[in-house]
């Protein structure tokens, strides 16, 4: 048995530009990014959770939990640094914040580093909660935001591995649009 362990073990996070494409996606390749390395010390990267009805039928001999959609994306990012560009930019609660994250993947197996792949995770939303500085004597302070998510997508080695918009109505899958029926369904 061949064991291959893909390992992400750091990343640096970038402030985008606001708004987005004509097309709805950011990807990769942005330029003009926001630089903050070493600012970020932990970010959360939510991926799309299905939420789920309980149906239950006369006659049935079990009950079935049947996919109604996405439940609604939240996230934290714990800063380590007190920033006021990254304060100027999250403390607006009508303006939405993209954030993109860089990382690294290593693939490691018996023979040792087998390959290095990059991971692109760019989200857009908006800091419910921009966080409370706590300030201890000869401590660092620490700031935790938390983020209401409209806009996720996700890249690995380059290929997209989703795509998930809530104001569109949007959701590609490993390149599969999987709402694409149920938006011509709603005459969309």
């Amino acid at each position: 048995m061949n064991i291959q362990v893909n390992a992400l073990v750091n990343a640096a996070v970038y402030m985008l530009p606001a708004g987005l494409p004509a097309n709805g996606t950011i990807g990769v390749g942005v330029g003009n990014l926001g630089g903050l390395l070493g600012r970020a010390a932990e970010v959360e990267l939510p991926h799309p959770k299905s939420k789920m009805v309980d149906y239950k039928g006369l006659g049935m001999i079990g009950d079935l939990s049947l996919w109604a959609g996405i439940d609604k994306l939240e996230t934290t990012i714990k800063w380590a640094s007190y920033d006021p560009t990254v304060l100027a930019q999250i403390v607006n609660p009508l303006s939405p914040s993209y954030v993109m994250v860089m990382g690294n993947v290593t693939q490691y197996t018996s023979g040792g580093v087998q390959a290095q792949i990059p991971v692109v995770y760019v989200m857009g939303g908006i800091f419910h909660d921009p966080g409370s500085a706590s300030v201890k004597k000869m401590e660092q302070s620490e700031l935790t935001s938390h983020v209401t998510v409209y806009h996720a997508e996700e890249y690995i080695n380059g290929v997209q591995v989703f795509l998930y918009d809530v104001f569109a109505n949007t959701y590609i899958v490993g390149g599969q649009d999987i709402l694409a029926q149920y938006r011509q369904n709603l005459g969309g």
